[in-house]
């Protein structure tokens, strides 16, 4: 990744470990919004768990502000799809009080991070699983004001090292990277930068994209969640140039990045799509807000489609069928903007407008950051491109899109009144 900008990263220590810390577990990383009737993400946990008859669960609720309801809720899920109550544990590590439960302060769990009795409960399971919330509570929690591991913490890298499966979802999924994006939104990220924060530690008044240790066990990039749902791609577009990963991920919610990690592959499961961004060849400009970027490759893939880290191969699911040369629209993109026209979802705008066109061979969007400052992304299609479709019926077609190109220019905006 070529950069015109060195921004020093105040937590070097964190980056990625070498991948043999990494060659045994699998991890089942959710963007957030787990439905419990989305079977094929809960089989695949429990398949990754050894069976719904031997999966035995720790749930660490700490991100949440209602522990209680959260581990209820996860609990159910799991049952439905037929693992024991019986082996599901809560291990009660939170910040704050869960009003549903009367008898119980849940705040006084602050500090059980390195019980030593809770850490042996979870070295006997062959799942941990991190609620959603807020990931900043679960890295706090988790480690000591060294920054050392906890013991609890420690207990859940055995299980890891050992085959087992470490998931969450929203703020569980974050927790997944070291750096780890801690909170901000694209429109803050674009507008201020990136900030970064001790361990766990909110950063009062911060402007821009805050950034962090996580935890570390995926080991191939950054990783975002509630992705379209939330705006999230120039937030992670500006912590990918001042962390300077060459590679990220944005997880689409009730869908997951499953990593098996003997493999060192992805696959895709669940309702929507992750979108894979890589800046190894990414010609990137910032000082202190990100200027523009370059030859920036993007992946698209929607379920059952995997991802090999070591060769860069992608394998759509065995339904798709190749779309290049059979095309299905040709109407060109209108730049629509504002309240007079519906603006394009990312999907819609990548797939309808571009790589299911015959027409368009780029498309581009232009977001207004303040009122004389817009950023425009353009996708592009490359001679390496390639597109696969599969059409369902009462629902909408299931994609995977293949080295699409994006490029970002920062725009000053001068805004005129027409006279008639």
């Amino acid at each position: 990744m070529v950069r015109l900008f060195f921004l020093v990263c105040l937590y070097c220590g964190s980056l990625m470990l070498p991948h043999s810390a990494f060659s045994q577990g699998n991890l089942m990383i959710v963007g957030g919004g787990l439905e419990a009737d989305n079977q094929e993400i809960f089989d695949e946990i429990l398949r990754l768990s050894g069976g719904a008859e031997k999966a035995v669960i720790s749930v660490i609720p700490a991100a949440s502000g209602v522990a209680a309801q959260t581990f209820a809720y996860f609990s159910k899920g799991l049952i439905r799809h037929g693992a024991k109550a019986e082996n599901i544990h809560l291990i009660p590590i939170a910040m704050e009080d869960d009003d549903s439960t009367l008898d119980v302060n849940e705040a006084t769990w602050l500090n059980n991070g390195n019980d030593e009795l809770l850490a042996n409960l979870v070295r006997k399971s062959n799942c941990v699983w991190f609620s959603g919330g807020d990931q900043l509570r679960i890295v706090k929690t988790l480690h000591l004001p060294d920054g050392s591991r906890t013991a609890v913490l420690d207990a859940v890298w055995d299980v890891f090292e050992k085959g087992g499966l470490i998931g969450g979802t929203s703020a569980g999924a974050a927790i997944m990277s070291d750096p780890m994006i801690g909170n901000g939104s694209s429109l803050e990220a674009l507008m201020y930068g990136a900030e970064t924060s001790p361990p766990g530690e909110e950063l009062p008044g911060h402007q821009g994209v805050l950034l962090t240790k996580g935890l570390g066990f995926f080991p191939h990039g950054l990783v975002d969640q509630h992705f379209h749902a939330r705006s999230r791609t120039g937030r992670l577009l500006v912590a990918m140039a001042y962390t300077a990963q060459p590679m990220a991920y944005g997880i689409d919610e009730n869908t997951a990045l499953v990593y098996y990690g003997k493999e060192d592959r992805m696959k895709v499961a669940g309702a929507a799509a992750v979108t894979i961004f890589d800046a190894s060849h990414a010609k990137i400009e910032s000082s202190e807000t990100l200027s523009s970027i370059e030859n920036l490759k993007i992946h698209y893939l929607e379920s059952g489609d995997s991802y090999n880290f070591n060769t860069g191969l992608i394998v759509p699911s065995a339904e798709k069928i190749l779309l290049s040369g059979n095309e299905e629209y040709e109407e060109s993109y209108p730049f629509p903007g504002g309240m007079f026209a519906p603006a394009p979802t990312f999907q819609r705008l990548i797939t309808k407008y571009l790589m299911n066109n015959k027409t368009n061979q780029s498309v581009s969007s232009l977001n207004f950051t303040e009122k004389d400052i817009a950023y425009q992304i353009t996708l592009s299609k490359t001679d390496d491109s390639k597109a696969f479709i599969l059409n369902r019926e009462n629902s909408s077609p299931s994609y995977t899109l293949q080295s699409v190109n994006l490029s970002l220019s920062k725009m000053h905006i001068e805004l005129k009144k027409l006279n008639n």
